[in-house]
C-alpha cells in the first residue's frame, strides 16, 4: 500500500465513515487482529493470501478460468435483467452488463467500473459481511452471534444488503435461491472482490 492510499484510508476512517461503516471497520480490524495469531499457526498466510490460495485451488479443481467465471456471472446477471425487464433491447442490456460485470482486460484493473470497485467498503469487509448475511439467511448463525450483531446494529441485515454492490447482491441472491452451488458462489465472490 502506498503512502497516498494509506492516507486516503485513514482520512475515510477518521473523517467520512458513518457509524455503521465505522462499526464494520472496527469489526474487520478486530477480526484481523484475531487472525494474526491464527496466521502464524497456518504457516504465515493471511486472510487475503488464504482466500487467494483457496480461490486458485477451487479454480483449478473446477476448471474455471477467470474469464469463464466472469462469463458465468455476466450470463446470470443478464438472465436476471431479462426476467425483470423483458422490454430491454440487446444494446441496452449489453451496456448494463458492461457496467455491472466489466471486462478487466478492456479497462485497466484499477479502472474497473463495477460497483464493487467503487464501493467504500474494503473487499475483505464485504466478504465478511456476505458470509454473515448468508449464514443468517441459511439459519446457520449462532444465536449469540445474531444477538451481538443486533445489539451493534438493530437492522444489520437491511444495512448489509443496502451496502452490497449490485454484483454482490446478484451472487448472494443466486446462491440463496439455489441457482449457484456453494463452490461456484465462493469462487465467483472472491474473484469479484479481487481477493
Amino acid at each position: 500500500m502506498s503512502r497516498k492510499e494509506l492516507e486516503s484510508v485513514l482520512d475515510y476512517i477518521l473523517n467520512r465513515a458513518d457509524e455503521a461503516e465505522f462499526e464494520v471497520i472496527q469489526k474487520a480490524c478486530q477480526r484481523r487482529a484475531g487472525d494474526r495469531g491464527a496466521v502464524a499457526r497456518l504457516g504465515g498466510l493471511g486472510p487475503k493470501g488464504s482466500a487467494q490460495k483457496m480461490a486458485q485451488e477451487l479454480q483449478a479443481q473446477m476448471g474455471y478460468s477467470l474469464e469463464g467465471m466472469r462469463s458465468m456471472v455476466k450470463g446470470y446477471v443478464a438472465d436476471i435483467i431479462r426476467k425483470n425487464a423483458p422490454e430491454i433491447s440487446e444494446e441496452e442490456l449489453q451496456e448494463v452488463l458492461d457496467s455491472y460485470v466489466p471486462d478487466p482486460e478492456a479497462q485497466g484493473r484499477d479502472e474497473v467500473g463495477s460497483t464493487v470497485a467503487k464501493s467504500k467498503i474494503p473487499p475483505e469487509a464485504l466478504a465478511s459481511m456476505v458470509r454473515q448475511f448468508v449464514e443468517y439467511s441459511e439459519g446457520r448463525m449462532a444465536p449469540s452471534r445474531q444477538r451481538e450483531l443486533w445489539e451493534q446494529m438493530p437492522r444489520w441485515q437491511d444495512e448489509y444488503w443496502a451496502a452490497f454492490p449490485g454484483e454482490v447482491k446478484a451472487l448472494v441472491k443466486g446462491y440463496l435461491e439455489g441457482r449457484l452451488d456453494g463452490e461456484t458462489f465462493g469462487t465467483a465472490l472472491l474473484s469479484l472482490l479481487g481477493l
